[in-house]
């Protein structure tokens, strides 16, 4: 039995009772994370525009578009409430990359167009989770490496695998499924600090669910896609590609979703600066450091001078969310980060500018020349704050592991649903996300996230 099918067998005849209190707990807390950060997106440009694309579009009104009063197809709503949860760079981070914005638009849409209840569709996150974590572990770091965006091109068949346990396909047609999932999935980091990177998992999402759908009506595909010649692995797969990694102990260890897991950003950008954040903003207070002090600042790691947060001259809010040399002025200059940190006024503020005219990038001279293996594991980061009288202050970290836990979540989410929702509706939609699993038709979700 081949990969593609173990995969399949797993997501369709694994029974609910078998999903733990562990990972369906962590299911919730992902997916209303993501509520979250679509209904915030929803104030800015990206939210506008793919907002008005999806009503002009329009579509069968089975599924709604969160923060909106726009009812379409339920691909067409994965499409814009993926693209809404990701269009700040405040969703989580792991698995295979940012798993909320593909999984979230993919049940909701699904799951209201059929009815589901919330139990329903958090054990399809679960396993949609799954299949998009074992499917990253097995690709190879290489994958990333070579500049694929791994949360669509590994999530668009995690989100076919949701898609087909909500619709109850049987094991073939979700092999089928599979197999279409397979040739939709693309996204490259070229579009990273654009617009069109967070249209990635809108798209993944739409397309998972479109792969089920066709699926289901006895659409075919190559059956064993991930591990046939010329299929999956084979092409976007290189020298680490494991495909035995990719349904080890499937079923009898632990939930992906629970270990590694993943991470709930405390910022608006990604995850990259996660780590040197941090670490400034407690220099600066623990020194009492001016920005007229600053003679320079130093970041040294595996996604320095080489990587692609490296990005000196944005001059736009979403660039810099990409941009280490603004992150890092903003945590010296200001002491603090928050949703409100970016803005074009701030990326372009005198004061901004000038404190990224003195941060210096380093690749750690350890592992920059060494093979993907190697280096994509590597995530070691020092920060040296030098100052205009001879001293300097430091501190370093093996690997970024801030995230947001228990009432934290839960405020994050208060803070970006207020932004749309009155006061009444944010206590409602909180109260049916945090008991999601005992929800009976997650349309009352959508009836307290939409306008």
């Amino acid at each position: 039995m081949g990969a593609t099918e173990k995969l399949a067998r797993f997501v369709i005849e694994t029974p609910s009772e078998k999903i733990s209190d562990e990972a369906i707990e962590r299911a919730t807390a992902g997916l209303m994370d993501a509520v979250g950060t679509a209904l915030v997106a929803n104030t800015n440009e990206i939210g506008r525009i793919i907002t008005e694309f999806t009503e002009e579009v329009g579509g069968t009104p089975v599924s709604r578009v969160i923060g909106t009063n726009i009812k379409t197809s339920s691909p067409n709503a994965a499409l814009a409430n993926g693209t809404l949860g990701h269009a700040d760079d405040y969703d989580d981070v792991g698995g295979f990359g940012h798993p909320a914005v593909i999984l979230m638009p993919t049940v909701l849409a699904l799951g209201e167009q059929l009815g589901k209840t919330g139990r329903e569709i958090l054990d399809a996150y679960v396993l949609g989770f799954d299949v998009g974590a074992r499917l990253a572990q097995g690709i190879g770091g290489d994958h990333y490496e070579r500049g694929w965006h791994s949360t669509v091109t590994l999530g668009t068949l995690a989100s076919a695998a949701a898609a087909s346990r909500l619709m109850g396909l049987t094991v073939d047609q979700t092999r089928h499924a599979l197999g279409i999932a397979a040739s939709h999935a693309a996204g490259m980091q070229a579009n990273f600090g654009t617009m069109t990177k967070p249209l990635h998992p809108g798209n993944g999402a739409r397309s998972g669910i479109t792969a089920a759908t066709l699926a289901s009506k006895g659409y075919t595909a190559n059956q064993n896609i991930i591990e046939a010649p010329l299929g999956y692995v084979a092409v976007f797969g290189d020298k680490q590609a494991n495909i035995n990694a990719m349904t080890h102990q499937l079923g009898d260890a632990q939930w992906q979703i629970v270990n590694p897991g993943f991470k709930i950003k405390e910022w608006p950008c990604c995850y990259g600066n996660h780590g040197a954040v941090p670490m400034l903003i407690d220099l600066v207070h623990k020194y009492e450091i001016q920005p007229e002090q600053v003679e320079s600042v130093e970041f040294i790691g595996g996604m320095g001078a080489s990587g692609f947060l490296n990005r000196p001259d944005t001059d736009t809010y979403f660039g810099g969310k990409f941009s280490l040399q603004f992150n890092i002025a903003a945590a010296v200059v200001d002491g603090a980060m928050s949703y409100d940190t970016f803005t074009d006024e701030k990326v372009n503020s005198p004061e901004i500018r000038d404190m990224m005219s003195r941060v210096i990038l380093k690749d750690d001279i350890m592992t920059k020349d060494l093979p993907a293996r190697i280096h994509s594991q590597h995530r070691d980061q020092t920060v040296v704050i030098n100052m205009k009288d001879g001293r300097s202050v430091s501190d370093s970290i093996e690997t970024a592991t801030n995230t947001l836990v228990g009432h934290e979540i839960d405020v994050k989410f208060e803070a970006n649903a207020s932004k749309v929702l009155p006061s009444e509706k944010v206590e409602r939609a909180l109260s049916l996300l945090k008991d999601l699993k005992n929800v009976k038709d997650i349309s009352e979700v959508l009836d307290a996230v939409t306008v």
